[in-house]
């Protein structure tokens, strides 16, 4: 039974990576009909493919800033080609021939799930009172991760934000001054599972 895989081709890079989804958006469009319930949508992969590439553009004489929001937006777009690949997945019941259809490449060989995520270890979170309103996360690297699903809100408070990234780092801004938040961070591989670091509290200048 295949299984679908994130392969690019025999070459990476974010130029090979564009290519890839963009093959995923054409071959999405050109069989529509056998993928009627797609979750996330087509909509969803186009917009998270158009933002990255417009970030890519923007970030292109390197200011620091925008090869930032270049970053967040690839491992957004990331997030949504990983969860299209699982309903693809389940789709094709291993099936190479419903996976091509979507774009993808599958698997030579079967696995199960994948290796599972381990709990992330050594997360921390640095403060600045200089910089009002922001965070900087931190956790050591996972060599099997796809992206980093860093995640806040107000201590015992509102449900928990997400800010996905294709490094172990991130940097949130727009917090409350002088509130206290909580963090956590989990690694998103293959297997769809995941299993969140401990909790970090911290007040936010």
């Amino acid at each position: 039974m295949a299984k679908t895989t994130l392969q690019t081709g025999t070459s990476s890079g974010e130029a090979q990576y564009v290519k890839f989804v963009e093959n995923i958006v054409v071959k999405l469009t050109d069989n529509a009909a056998s993928f009627p319930d797609m979750d996330p949508t087509l909509a969803d992969l186009q917009q998270a493919l158009t933002a990255f590439k417009k970030a890519q553009a923007d970030a292109a004489y390197r200011d620091k800033r925008l090869v930032v929001i270049k970053n967040q937006t690839l491992a957004s777009l990331k997030t949504v080609v990983y969860h299209l690949s699982l309903y693809i997945e389940r789709k094709a019941n291993g099936d190479p021939a419903i996976i091509l259809s979507a774009g993808f490449n599958p698997s030579k060989t079967f696995t199960l799930k994948g290796e599972a995520a381990p709990k992330p270890k050594n997360f921390s979170v640095a403060v600045s009172a200089n910089l009002s309103g922001v965070a900087d996360l931190r956790v050591n690297n996972w060599r099997a991760v796809l992206v980093y699903q860093f995640e806040y809100r107000k201590k015992n408070g509102e449900e928990w934000k997400r800010v996905m990234s294709s490094k172990s780092r991130v940097t949130i801004t727009g917090l409350e001054p002088v509130q206290e938040y909580e963090f956590r961070v989990a690694y998103i591989g293959r297997n769809p599972l995941l299993t969140y670091s401990d909790i970090v509290s911290s007040y936010v200048f």
